[in-house]
């Protein structure tokens, strides 16, 4: 029922959704494809500022607005009455969204990878009584990450009690069927049909990489391809796609920012027609704020896709002067509103951040065809085709030109030793005097679409964003995010670069069947793991022992300012567990990412937190177990499988008599030694502003 409730609400905030994005300018298909998106916006931006004041029932003020949101997005749908439209985009929404479930059914728990952090942040913001949220890995302290994209489900989670290890999952095919509804419209604008919509969205989420199809040739089958591999295709970085990451389900900001970008390229791309209104763009700056805030590493593209909307109307580039000065003043103040709107996050957020640098490894143009091959021959082949129009025409002449320039671009790449570099500027650069030349047609603002993905696969090849990984993995983060987000972009121009680079729609259609055989592996092997998989099912916590299981049902019941211990180990394994799963702070979860959030500043804080729980745990004197316990603020201490495997029964004997047991399950004990108000909360001498 709980399951039923939540959907509801997402459909009640989609209401308001659709009732803003039709005046926005959408027609009827794409306002309610985008009013999921939009509607949950709507509901979490107030109740956040309501938090950020101090109001700590910022949730009820996003009931409020929910309701309102139903109640208007109700009349105008009844006014309009659009109702073949709506059940189209219910349709293209609900397939997705069972794709995705389907997928995952074999593989829905909450452990290893992200997924225990991921979950720890929504946990955390379903307890939190105030912005920023605790972190759920340094009781004490604020989280020090972005935590935007997941808040936007707070309030439907909340009214609905939807038990998270459900919800969790059915976020992950909730955002999937947004994103493939998004990008089914995207791909009508591009392409001006649905089937062009259909292209899109296979290609945007749903197609593998060739890499599933090299496995095969390999001698791997269908049932049994490695996703892993597919998705580490360039030595020492990061190669996820759009499937892989829906598939594993991590819901990390590169996937929780998704639809929100979606929806502001579709609503870029209406503004840009005649220029934007008011209206367009108070929603852009609104949309831009929460991208931006949902994943930092999204705000230049998303800016830059909405400019070049924008800017690339069909008529012409628009520079500033006359009717241009509208559109740069727009494309202005979406950027200041989109920081404003958001700026209490960014004011408080100090994202641990060492500058840019010049990358010192490259990309084999072999293992990026490998990732994008799908997406990258047909923007080459666009590409080729705009070379021979710039030249001015197809007979033997031109031809020989255009053969010229495509020898001098592998000559230049062949003795510069960086091909990828010079394929992926060379095609950048032919995209891009399509969109400022004299080239006046509806595809402009897909081209500008399209040379910004194609930028974003260029960038790893010359710069890197330093972070604490090392100089072996100097590019691994800079790669995957940069890779995801162009994906996105040269999917949605798969149409137009399809229709420009060839000419026949006979082999157009041979073309696309060939790119759907080379990307559909690694969905069918993913189906077929269904069929042989021996258990399935959408609990995230299936993985947990019934005493764990005890102990975070217990910590959700527990007021705000509780702080629990539990046994300490590495990132990406099973420890943390409890704290994640519950959102209750513990004194000290995965040190790792304290110290990749943080800087290596907080290591000495870390390890000073890890002894103290050590001490706890292997004390044989319940008082200075009591005193410990004091020390550090730790009002619950938990007992559970990881505790009982790290710790002998007579050290957890000795622990459980130095306090009160006040629970004791299915082999889950939690030994309380103080009440939040009667104890301080956790904190330490050495602990710094995040």
């Amino acid at each position: 029922m709980t399951i039923v409730i939540f959907l509801l609400v997402l459909t009640a905030a989609g209401l308001g959704g659709y009732a803003l994005l039709v005046h926005v300018g959408l027609d009827d298909l794409e306002a309610w494809a985008g009013g999921r998106v939009a509607g949950l916006v709507l509901v979490a931006m107030p109740a956040w500022w309501a938090g950020v004041v101090g109001v700590h029932q910022w949730r009820s003020v996003g009931v409020v607005v929910l309701v309102v949101c139903a109640v208007v997005g109700g009349v105008v749908a009844w006014r309009r009455g659009a109702w073949r439209q709506l059940l189209v985009a219910e349709v293209i929404f609900w397939t997705a969204v069972a794709v995705v479930i389907v997928i995952r059914l074999d593989h829905p728990q909450i452990v290893l990878t992200e997924k225990p952090m991921d979950m720890g942040i929504l946990a955390s913001l379903l307890r939190a009584e105030s912005f920023p949220p605790p972190d759920m890995w340094l009781a004490g302290e604020a989280l020090p990450y972005y935590y935007w994209g997941a808040l936007l489900w707070t309030v439907p989670l909340s009214i609905a009690s939807l038990p998270l290890e459900i919800g969790y999952n059915l976020i992950v095919a909730l955002i999937g069927g947004m994103v493939v509804s998004l990008l089914w419209m995207l791909g009508r604008r591009a392409g001006g049909s649905h089937w062009s919509g259909l292209l899109v969205a296979f290609f945007g989420l749903f197609a593998g990489t060739p890499d599933g199809l090299r496995q095969l040739f390999a001698g791997g089958s269908l049932a049994k391809l490695d996703y892993w591999h597919s998705s580490r295709q360039i030595t020492d970085t990061i190669t996820e796609f759009p499937l892989f990451t829906i598939w594993l389900g991590d819901l990390h900001p590169h996937l929780l920012s998704m639809p929100i970008i979606c929806l502001a390229l579709l609503i870029a791309w209406q503004a840009g027609r005649h220029g934007p209104t008011v209206l367009q763009t108070v929603a852009l700056a609104v949309l831009f704020g929460v991208a931006w805030a949902a994943n930092p590493w999204s705000m230049p593209p998303t800016l830059v896709g909405i400019a070049l909307l924008l800017f690339a109307g069909p008529d012409r580039w628009h520079w500033p002067g006359g009717d241009g000065t509208r559109r740069w003043l727009a494309v202005a103040a979406i950027a200041v509103g989109g920081w404003i709107v958001t700026a209490p996050f960014h004011l408080e957020f100090q994202p641990f951040f060492q500058g840019v640098k010049m990358v010192f490894a490259w990309t084999p143009l072999g293992s990026l065809l490998l990732y994008a091959g799908c997406l990258l021959i047909p923007a080459a082949l666009a590409a080729l085709a705009l070379l021979q129009r710039f030249v001015g025409g197809d007979d033997e002449a031109n031809r020989a030109i255009v053969l010229l320039g495509l020898a001098a671009v592998m000559v230049v790449a062949a003795a510069s030793g960086r091909p990828t570099l010079v394929m992926l500027a060379a095609i950048c650069v032919l995209f891009i005097i399509a969109v400022l030349g004299p080239l006046s047609c509806e595809d402009r603002p897909v081209f500008a679409l399209a040379a910004l993905g194609i930028f974003l696969f260029l960038v790893p090849e010359i710069v890197y964003v330093a972070d604490s990984y090392g100089e072996d993995l100097h590019r691994m983060n800079t790669v995957f995010k940069s890779y995801i987000q162009a994906w996105i972009f040269v999917a949605v121009a798969l149409p137009v670069l399809l229709r420009w680079g060839l000419k026949r729609q006979g082999a157009r259609l041979v073309m696309v069947a060939v790119m759907v055989l080379v990307a559909l592996p690694h969905l069918t092997g993913m189906f077929l793991q269904q069929v042989v998989a021996e258990e399935r099912g959408v609990d995230g916590m299936r993985w947990m022992t019934a005493g764990d299981r005890a102990i975070v049902r217990y910590l959700r019941q527990q007021p705000p300012g509780t702080v629990i211990a539990e046994v300490v180990g590495g990132a990406y394994t099973e420890y943390a567990r409890l704290s994640a799963a519950s959102g209750v702070p513990a004194y000290l979860g995965w040190a790792n990412h304290e110290s990749v959030w943080r800087g290596n500043k907080i290591l000495s804080e870390t390890e000073r937190r890890k002894e103290l729980i050590t001490r706890l745990y292997t004390s044989s004197d319940a008082e200075a177990i009591r005193l410990t316990a004091e020390e550090a603020g730790i009002h619950l201490v938990a007992i559970g499988s990881l505790e009982s495997k790290d710790f002998s029964k007579q050290q957890l004997a000795e622990l459980a008599a130095a306090g009160e047991v006040v629970l004791d399950e299915d082999g889950g004990q939690v030994v309380r030694f103080a009440s939040p108000i009667d104890g301080r909360s956790a904190s330490g001498p050495d602990m710094m502003e995040p």
